[in-house]
C-alpha cells in the first residue's frame, strides 16, 4: 500500500463560537485523486485553506511528505500546488505571460521557465490559446489554464478547491483527464467537489457535513457499506404506487424517478415476495433488474442522518 503523503489528525477550527471543522483525521496517499465531498458550507474550503496555510487550525496538527505542515511549512510548502475555485489568473495579461508571472514566482527562469510553460498549456490543450488574454477565455479554459499554473513547479501534492465549478460536462472531463496526466507523473491530488459524478471517479473519499467527517474510504466501498438494493419501477400509476410502497415497512424509501417510482430496499431482501404483493394490491409496473447504490444515495442517507442526530 503506498505511504501517505498527507496525514491530518484532528483538525479543528473555530471562528468565535461558530465550529466550521470540527476533529477531522483522514490521509492522502502516493499517487491517488483523494475527493473531498460535501455541500456548500460544509468544510471544506476551511479544510483546504488550513493545509494550504491561508487560515491556522484552532486544533489538530497535520503532516506532508513526513514534515509537520503547520511548525515547518517553508520546507514543505515548495512542495505543494493550489487551485481555487476562483483562479488567481491576471485577466489583462495573456496566458504566456500569466504562467510566466507565476513561474517566476516557483522560482523558474530562464529556459527552464520556458519549458515548463510550454508543457504544461500543450498538457492542459490550452497551448493555441497562449496568446489570447485571459479575459478572452471561458471558464473551463481559465480552470485548465489555472491548473498549468499550479503544476508548473510540479509539486508533490497539489490542492484544488472546487476546479470545475460552472464548467461545463464536455470542458470538466477535459480537467479531469488532465488530473489523470498529473497523478501518471507522480502527484497526489486533493480535491473538493459537491459535483457526485466526479467523486466517483476518486480513489478514495471523505465526506464532510457540517465541519464533521460522515464517511470515509473507496467509493464503490462506501455504496456497499449502506447495504442496499435499488429498483426502479416504470408505471403509469407512479404516484399511487409510491404511496402504496411507502406503507411496506421493508421498504427504506420510494422516490419517484421521472414517471418511475425507485425503491430502496435492505441488500438481503427478497424483493420478489414484495413486487407480488404490490401486484395483488391492483399495480401495473414493469420491474427493471436491481441495482447498487450510488454516491447519491449514501449523500442523502448521510444528510439524514446528521439531521436526526
Amino acid at each position: 500500500m503506498p505511504e501517505p503523503v498527507l496525514e491530518v489528525k484532528g483538525l479543528t477550527r473555530r471562528f468565535g463560537a461558530f465550529t466550521a471543522v470540527s476533529d477531522l483525521s483522514f490521509e492522502v496517499r502516493a499517487g491517488e485523486i483523494f475527493g473531498f465531498l460535501g455541500p456548500n458550507g460544509a468544510g471544506k474550503s476551511t479544510t483546504i485553506r488550513m493545509l494550504c496555510g491561508v487560515l491556522a487550525p484552532s486544533g489538530g496538527e497535520a503532516r506532508a511528505l513526513g514534515r509537520n505542515l503547520f511548525t515547518e511549512a517553508d520546507q514543505v510548502r515548495a512542495h505543494m500546488g493550489y487551485m481555487s475555485q476562483k483562479s488567481s489568473l491576471l485577466t489583462d495579461l495573456t496566458v504566456a505571460e500569466n504562467l510566466r508571472f507565476f513561474g517566476g514566482l516557483y522560482g523558474l527562469q530562464g529556459q527552464a521557465l520556458a519549458s515548463e510553460v510550454e508543457f504544461r498549456l500543450r498538457e492542459m490543450q490550452v497551448w493555441e490559446h497562449r496568446n489570447l488574454l485571459v479575459a478572452a477565455l471561458s471558464t473551463g479554459e481559465r480552470q485548465r489554464v489555472a491548473l498549468a499554473s499550479a503544476t508548473l513547479h510540479r509539486p508533490r501534492i497539489l490542492f484544488l478547491d472546487e476546479p470545475t465549478s460552472g464548467v461545463d460536462p464536455l470542458r470538466r472531463r477535459l480537467f479531469w483527464e488532465a488530473m489523470d496526466e498529473l497523478v501518471a507523473e507522480g502527484m497526489s491530488i486533493l480535491v473538493t467537489t459537491h459535483n457526485l459524478g466526479e467523486a466517483d471517479q476518486c480513489d478514495r473519499l471523505a465526506f464532510i457535513l457540517g465541519g464533521r467527517l460522515m464517511a470515509y474510504g473507496r467509493p464503490r466501498s462506501l455504496k456497499e457499506a449502506l447495504g442496499r438494493q435499488l429498483i426502479e419501477l416504470r408505471t403509469e400509476q407512479f404516484r399511487a404506487l409510491q404511496a402504496a410502497a411507502r406503507a411496506h415497512p421493508e421498504v427504506l424509501a420510494a422516490e419517484l424517478l421521472g414517471r418511475s417510482v425507485r425503491l430502496s430496499l435492505p441488500a438481503g431482501l427478497d424483493s420478489a415476495r414484495l413486487l407480488d404483493q404490490l401486484h395483488q394490491e391492483g399495480f401495473a409496473f414493469e420491474a427493471l433488474p436491481p441495482e447498487p447504490p450510488s454516491l447519491e444515495d449514501l449523500f442523502v442517507d448521510l444528510v439524514q442522518r446528521a439531521r436526526v442526530a
